[in-house]
């Protein structure tokens, strides 16, 4: 039994990597780093209505604004992150009284 969990598991991870995303050499010789990030974070919001409007436009068979993306990739991981996670506290705002 184990032995077929086992089986049905690797064959959904190899299953699962055909969808992983295969990026140009060009954008892998130059990945999104720090600042990058922090930019993505202070237009999250925009990039988010951004797919809101292209998902609702692609119900209707109109491709608008599909090129924009929620978050940078390829990326240069950590960094990148606390970059974009910083300008997602920046441009959220803080609480306040």
């Amino acid at each position: 039994m184990r032995i077929c969990k086992i089986g049905i598991l690797l064959s959904f991870m190899v299953l699962v990597t055909g969808c992983a995303a295969h990026f140009t050499s060009e954008s892998v010789r130059d990945p999104y780093g720090f600042f990058s990030g922090v930019w993505h974070g202070l237009i999250f919001f925009f990039a988010l209505l951004a797919n809101v409007i292209s998902w609702a436009c692609s119900l209707v068979g109109v491709s608008f604004l599909d090129s924009i993306e929620l978050i940078g990739r390829p990326n240069t991981g950590l960094w990148y992150y606390v970059g974009f996670a910083m300008g997602l506290m920046s441009a959220g705002g803080s609480a306040s009284r």
